[in-house]
């Protein structure tokens, strides 16, 4: 009952927060203007099309980045399989079938196909995980240092500050990890004991000293993560300029799309449907020095949703061409009581 619960209000939230964006948009008739914007002639399409190949690199590097992570603990893997599966990942973290996210199915059959190497796969999917979050405030502080925010709101200049505070602390904890002394110390033990999210600090820690024996594989790894989401940050700065003529600039594409990301997440709706159109229309309007529509945010937001369907679709392919197989999958990892 608890799961079906779940299940129930993770579909329940987007579609509130979906209903709300749409009410918004259609309270106001000039707000239609902006979505006969997207079919007329002149909204670029080529600019449509470059901004989908600009997505489609940048998940393609997440791949990649995950692939790294994988060889670099010894287990036997190939690139094409790591796009198979990831693909197969990225449509699941929509649907969620049976409760299974793309995280979880990628762990899942990496472990698996290795149940020797099954701790070193569970470290894949959370360093994979932890250094695409981290990735996403890093890009957004380095944009932030090519914009003046003096003449930003006290919200925006507060969620600027949070984001320096998160980039620093992440590089202090990882730099203090990293520390010879800190395998067995009483800090490690302190963290690793406290309720609830002691189990988190304790796969951190374990994935941390799998992967400080690579440095070349991690310095490979920050750059692939450092692109992916400065490519993801262009797609929607593409989308936003092929349909409006006012639009953010690059920059702050770069801080918005990132920041959006951070919401999507928040594990509770399939995807981030819902939080992550939510979080880009509110900085879409909040975060450029010039006034814009909402009605265009919302309109922007609504097509990055649906450039990361049309991602999601490729899974899909892969998905109907191994149903058995995948739907298999699915369900051993549903039924078990801890599938990682």
């Amino acid at each position: 009952m608890k799961k079906h619960l779940l299940t129930l209000l993770r579909l329940l939230v987007p579609a509130a927060i979906l209903a709300y964006l749409l009410w918004t948009f259609a309270s106001d008739p000039e707000n239609l203007d902006a979505a006969r914007q997207i079919f007329s002639w002149k909204t670029h399409w080529l600019g449509v099309g470059f901004a989908f190949l600009c997505a489609l690199t940048a998940l393609s590097l997440t791949f990649t980045r995950w692939y790294l992570l994988v060889i670099s603990v010894g287990i036997p893997f190939q690139l094409k399989e790591a796009f198979r599966l990831g693909f197969l990942a990225y449509m699941l973290n929509f649907v969620g079938l049976g409760g299974v996210g793309g995280d979880l199915f990628k762990g899942y059959m990496l472990a698996k196909e290795n149940p020797l190497k099954r701790p070193e796969a569970v470290s894949t999917i959370f360093m994979d995980r932890l250094i695409g979050l981290y990735a996403l405030f890093v890009v957004t502080s380095l944009a932030t240092l090519g914009l003046d925010w003096e003449g930003a709101t006290p919200a925006i200049q507060t969620v600027v500050y949070v984001v320096y505070g998160a980039t620093l602390a992440g590089a202090f904890a990882l730099g203090i990890s990293c520390l010879p002394g800190f395998r067995r110390g009483s800090m490690r033990e302190f963290l690793e004991s406290l309720p609830k999210v002691g189990r988190i600090f304790k796969r951190a820690f374990t994935a941390l000293g799998m992967y400080r024996r690579c440095p070349k594989y991690l310095a490979i790894i920050a750059v692939l993560s450092l692109g992916a989401h400065t490519l993801f940050s262009f797609a929607a700065y593409f989308l936003a300029a092929a349909m409006f003529d006012e639009h953010p600039t690059i920059l702050e594409m770069m801080i918005i799309t990132p920041l959006a990301m951070v919401f999507a997440a928040i594990p509770i709706s399939p995807g981030g449907m819902g939080t992550l159109e939510l979080a880009i229309t509110e900085l879409y309007v909040s975060v450029p020095g010039e006034e814009l529509s909402k009605a265009n945010a919302i309109t922007v937001a609504l097509a990055f949703r649906v450039l990361t369907i049309g991602l999601a679709f490729i899974g899909a392919v892969f998905y109907w061409a191994n149903r058995a197989s995948v739907d298999r999958t699915m369900a051993e990892a549903s039924a078990e009581e801890d599938p990682l």
